[in-house]
């Protein structure tokens, strides 16, 4: 058995020039006609309709060059010719695309006879031009040998005219007799192709004025492109073509975007495809840039100079853009811009994106030839400062394969084997990539920074993520979240989710819960599971603890050591203390210091003081400065005084001013040091306002009455007279039963203080000895015990005070 041959890729892409050339078979071309079925099947219907008197009706086909135009008259003119009905009433005439020689009426008749001639197998002499009064009656006699021939033979005459727009200008006067031939006489059909929307076609003025019907080329679907390459596998025995599109859609949108669905721009993309395998990112765009220069070069240089200027401007602006921005850059008015737009418009160049107001923007139609203008008419500056290499990657290659792109290159970067300019381009459109994370972002920077180490180039590099995440923390440190996301929107990488997780920080910091969750859901399914944690904390500040444990719990799965001891916070706050004692010793083992406190506390509420007490040392061993003030606490309340106070003064040294406060009370409830409780309770108060009545307590202890009154008014009013109790006490404990009466009896605060303290008010009757008036019979008989223990702990306080 003979092992089958298949088409090299080399011969693909001289079939497929073939099928291009103007004199492809009709065979070839019938059989390779895959799209522009609607337009072909809508013409040719119209010409089987039509009876021999009706009148004809004038076609063109509008496209940009590449779209289809002239296989699609071609594919007319084989259907004409091979078609038994067709062929029995219309001869089709398809001019050259290119006819440079015809530029008045009288040259196209000419042209038009000659086919004719032939086709009718007639050989009739025709009068010399120099035989006639003007040009105008020499193409009168024309047209008059073309209509008795037809009459005579019996046919019509389908006339295919490629660039009808550049035969049209180059009638000027002879427009309108054009136009009276084909009103008049219904032996001739036009149908031509065009790659603008010329004035002829739609000024009022204009002789041909709504005189075609028009049929627009669009881009190519997916699903059409899917069809050809699908054919040409079978056609050209290409197997590699088979289903391509559906095994690389991604690379096929690309194309189909890159290129606006043409399919001559698209068989560049093809071909180098297959030719070129090896090639990737800048070197395969600059591959199929080259074979689309003739393509594109034609389109530029049919433009005028100031629709020149206009669009390369576009293109070096890269995005869409308001008129403001072209009048900036070309120096323009702004009305003769809105007229080149217009025109530039109709030719098929440029696009309207409408915003909704007057104030619309624009931009080149076809992306692929923005990226061509860029290339081959930008200066270094403008090649440098556009984006279009990096939008062509993104579509080009799958997240995947970008990453596996970025990494080549920085292992050509490390072996210097590719020079800095190149290097310089590739970086750079990488760089920006949303696909590619902000660690392999600085790798990239740094390495190709490396071959350029003197900036002989100063070509200017995308700054370092490590430098603008800098920023941002110090914008997010000052509670600036509006610069830091602003900051943020500057990176363009979003692979790893940090982007994501830094703005959902931001506006978790301005209390946007709802942008804040949605970015930090985005960054998780980036794989960046410190937002699980942080998301978890958002849920924690709203008292959705459901959620907060769930996402804790996801983040400590992704490795999350903070998740660890917040879990357990949270199972603290809620009670389970088995789950939060899992958790604390977790976090510990794991490395989080600050488990130590948490563990000690969870302990020194269970009463387990042992435990407690041997977490707090373990945290103070660590450095942990609020475990000294709790060891102290505990001690104090296993009334171990010389330990509390040895870690209270601990504490005060670590800058605890609770610590001064607890200190203080301690010597008061041991009677000691009384002076130095006092120096205590007064540094407290320099911060703590609070503090006041527990200065005026401590300095009765010590002995000191100066403006008692004015202080009590002072605390009064700070507190508005709520918990007041310990103080009232204190004050009762010191002996101070009169001042303590004077309050209750008080014009300014008596009625507050007996309202809130009915209780201390009786016991301070009684100690007073104010019970005349039957008091002891007044007072409730349900409150009466708890009269009489405040009576006897104040007389027991006062024994161990040594007052009398």
């Amino acid at each position: 058995m003979e092992n089958k041959q298949y088409a090299s890729p080399m011969n693909f892409i001289d079939k497929l020039t073939l099928y291009q050339a103007a004199n492809t078979s009709n065979a070839a071309i019938k059989k390779n006609f895959l799209v522009r079925i609607a337009e072909f099947e809508l013409i040719i219907a119209d010409l089987r309709s039509k009876k021999s008197k009706d009148p004809l009706q004038h076609e063109l086909i509008l496209g940009r060059r590449g779209s289809g135009k002239s296989t699609l008259l071609k594919r007319i003119q084989a259907e004409i010719e091979e078609d038994p009905d067709l062929k029995a009433r219309y001869w089709a005439i398809n001019l050259a695309e290119e006819q440079a020689g015809i530029y008045r009426l009288s040259d196209l008749w000419f042209e038009v006879l000659k086919e004719l001639r032939y086709l009718s197998n007639t050989s009739n002499t025709l009068r010399d031009f120099d035989t006639f009064d003007s040009d105008t009656a020499y193409t009168r006699y024309l047209y008059a040998e073309i209509h008795h021939l037809l009459a005579e033979k019996g046919y019509k005459v389908v006339l295919l005219l490629d660039n009808l727009d550049r035969i049209l200008e180059n009638f000027n006067e002879d427009a309108h007799l054009f136009r009276e031939f084909l009103i008049n006489y219904n032996d001739l059909q036009i149908i031509g192709g065009s790659t603008r929307m010329d004035e002829h076609f739609w000024r009022y003025d204009k002789p041909f004025y709504d005189f075609f019907r028009i049929h627009r080329l669009e881009g190519l679907t997916f699903e059409e492109i899917n069809h050809l390459l699908n054919h040409w596998s079978a056609v050209m025995e290409l197997p590699e073509l088979k289903d391509y599109a559906l095994r690389h859609r991604g690379k096929i949108e690309a194309i189909r975007i890159f290129t606006n669905g043409l399919p001559r721009a698209l068989q560049f993309f093809i071909e180098i495809l297959l030719h070129d395998s090896t090639l990737y990112g800048f070197d395969y765009l600059k591959k199929i840039m080259d074979k689309a220069t003739p393509l594109y070069q034609e389109r530029l240089n049919n433009l005028t100079g100031q629709q020149r200027k206009i669009v390369l401007e576009m293109a070096f602006h890269y995005e869409a853009c308001p008129t403001k921005v072209l009048v900036e850059k070309c120096r323009m008015e702004g009305k003769t811009i809105a007229a080149i737009l217009n025109k530039l418009q109709e030719f098929g160049i440029v696009e309207t994106l409408k915003t909704g107001n007057k104030n619309n923007l624009y931009r080149i139609a076809e992306r692929f030839f923005n990226m061509w203008l860029i290339v081959t008419q930008g200066n270094p500056n403008q090649k440098r400062r556009a984006r279009y290499l990096t939008h062509f990657v993104e579509a080009w290659y799958d997240p995947k394969e970008l990453r596996d792109l970025a990494m080549a290159h920085i292992e050509d970067l490390k072996s210097g084997k590719i020079p800095y300019d190149k290097a310089f381009v590739l970086t750079k459109a990488l760089t920006q990539s949303q696909f590619i994370g902000t660690t392999l972002r600085d790798e990239l920077i740094d390495y190709t920074t490396k071959l350029d180490e003197r900036n002989i180039n100063n070509l200017e590099l995308p700054r370092k993520f490590d430098e603008i995440s800098k920023e941002i923390s110090d914008f997010m440190s000052i509670k600036d979240y509006k610069s830091a996301l602003e900051k943020l929107d500057e990176i363009e990488n979003e692979e790893d989710g940090i982007k994501f997780w830094a703005k959902g920080l931001c506006y978790s910091g301005q209390n946007d819960y709802k942008n804040a969750e949605k970015h930090y859901r985005l960054a998780i399914e980036k794989g960046q599971f410190n937002a699980s944690y942080s998301l978890a904390n958002l849920y924690n500040r709203q008292s959705k603890t459901d959620l907060a444990e769930k996402h804790y719990l996801l983040a400590i799965e992704k490795g999350n050591v903070d998740s660890l001891t917040n879990l357990a916070v949270l199972y603290h706050e809620q009670d389970k203390t088995d789950l939060a004692e899992k958790y604390f010793l977790l976090a510990f083992e794991n490395g989080y210091v600050d488990a130590l406190y948490n563990l000690a506390i969870l302990y020194h509420g269970r009463g387990k003081t042992d435990l407690a007490e041997k977490y707090y040392r373990l945290a103070i061993e660590k450095g942990d400065g609020d475990a000294l003030f709790n060891l102290a606490v505990l001690y104090s309340e296993q009334s171990k005084t010389d330990l509390a106070e040895k870690h209270y003064l601990l504490a005060i040294e670590k800058g605890d001013i609770n610590a001064l406060n607890n200190l203080a009370y301690l010597y008061w409830e041991t009677n000691q040091k009384k002076k130095k409780a006092l120096q205590l309770i007064q540094q407290h108060a320099e911060k703590v306002d609070r503090a006041l009545g527990n200065v005026l307590i401590l300095e009765i202890w010590n002995g000191m009455f100066e403006n008692v009154t004015e202080k009590t008014d002072g605390i009064f009013e700070k507190s508005q007279y709520e918990g007041l109790i310990d103080f009232i006490e204190a004050l009762l404990w010191l002996g101070q039963t009169h001042l303590v009466l004077s309050f209750f009896e008080s014009e300014t605060h008596g009625d507050a203080l007996r309202t809130r303290y009915e209780l201390l008010y009786y016991a301070t009757l009684i100690l007073a000895d104010k019970t005349e008036g039957n008091l002891l019979i007044k007072i409730p008989p349900e409150t009466l015990p708890t009269v009489e223990d405040i009576v006897q702990k104040v007389k027991e306080k006062r024994a161990f005070y040594g007052v009398v």
